[in-house]
């Protein structure tokens, strides 16, 4: 073999290994982007702890055992009080009697924070701030975007255009309840507002008299 077929199959294997070391990092990549969830914190939502009757009261799990529960009232039969025994109610749902459009009134910690309006084309929910100054942490009806699709219970809840919320179908290990869903957020977020938006969502989906006016979201 002359210098000229060395070089030449030098090249060769060097071409073939950044060929390799390129497929390998752009296969790790296309994980790391198909599952951006990884290490989030994750929930079980059990709807039909909403539905009144049964013993089922836990509405919220997470993995690391904290819950919220129904203290009182059902989708059919409000107002909605959710929160720990102990520590009562953290958030309460309630639905105006007088109203020219269907809502439901949010309140946080003891203080209005938030109306799910349905009365845009389409049915897509509209999130409407009451005025009340929360605290930094809660985000700001306003800077609340939906993507995905509602009645699927796969959709996404960002502030602004960062995702600060997942929603997702997978069958939870504890249960064999078909109706649980799954919630992940990212470490450092605080936890009770984004899940008391997505109870309230679940709540509006089941107050929902006719089946062709379930919700779907803007992607």
């Amino acid at each position: 073999m002359d210098s000229n077929d060395f070089l030449l199959l030098s090249l060769a294997v060097t071409g073939l290994a950044l060929l390799v070391s390129l497929f390998v990092s752009t296969s790790e990549r296309a994980v790391i982007e198909e599952s951006p969830i990884s290490g989030w914190k994750k929930f079980t939502i059990r709807p039909e702890a909403l539905a009144g009757g049964g013993n089922q009261r836990t509405l919220v799990s997470s993995q690391e055992g904290g819950e919220l529960e129904v203290l009182s009232g059902n989708s059919g039969s409000f107002p909605i009080k959710i929160g720990h025994r102990k520590h009562g109610a953290l958030l309460v749902i309630e639905k105006p009697l007088l109203s020219l459009k269907s809502s439901l009134k949010m309140s946080l910690l003891g203080q209005p924070w938030i109306q799910i309006r349905t009365g845009r084309k389409g049915g897509i929910p509209r999130l409407v701030g009451v005025g009340t100054r929360m605290a930094d942490e809660v985000p700001e009806a306003g800077s609340l975007r939906l993507n995905g699709d509602l009645p699927a219970r796969e959709y996404e809840i960002r502030i602004r255009e960062k995702v600060a919320a997942t929603v997702f179908r997978e069958q939870a290990d504890d249960s064999v309840d078909g109706s649980c869903y799954r919630v992940a957020l990212p470490e450092g977020i605080p936890e009770l507002p984004f899940l008391a938006l997505i109870v309230g969502l679940e709540v509006e989906l089941a107050a929902c008299a006719r089946p062709a006016r379930t919700l779907s979201l803007e992607s």
